[in-house]
C-alpha cells in the first residue's frame, strides 16, 4: 500500500520546470532570494514567482517543506 500511494503521488503531481528545479536545488543549499537570483541571473521578483510555483506544485507550506517533499519523492537527491 505505501509502494502505492509513493507512486500514485508521484503521478498526480505537477512537474517542475527545468528553471524552478535550478531554483529548488539552490533553496535546498540555504540560499536566500537574492543569491539564488545573482546566481541565476535573475530577478529577485522573478526567483520569488518561481518559489511561489514550486511550493503550490509540491503543496509545500515553506521552503524547508519543499526541499523535503522533494528529496522524499525523488526529485532532489543529496549529493
Amino acid at each position: 500500500p505505501a509502494i502505492g500511494a509513493r507512486l500514485a503521488e508521484r503521478m498526480t503531481r505537477a512537474e517542475l520546470t527545468s528553471r524552478e528545479l535550478e531554483v529548488l536545488k539552490l533553496i535546498a543549499t540555504g540560499k536566500r532570494n537574492k543569491e539564488i537570483g545573482s546566481d541565476l541571473q535573475i530577478a529577485e521578483v522573478t526567483v520569488k514567482l518561481h518559489v511561489g510555483h514550486i511550493l503550490a506544485k509540491l503543496k509545500a507550506n515553506d521552503r524547508t517543506q519543499a526541499t523535503t517533499t522533494a528529496l522524499r519523492r525523488g526529485i532532489l537527491h543529496l549529493d
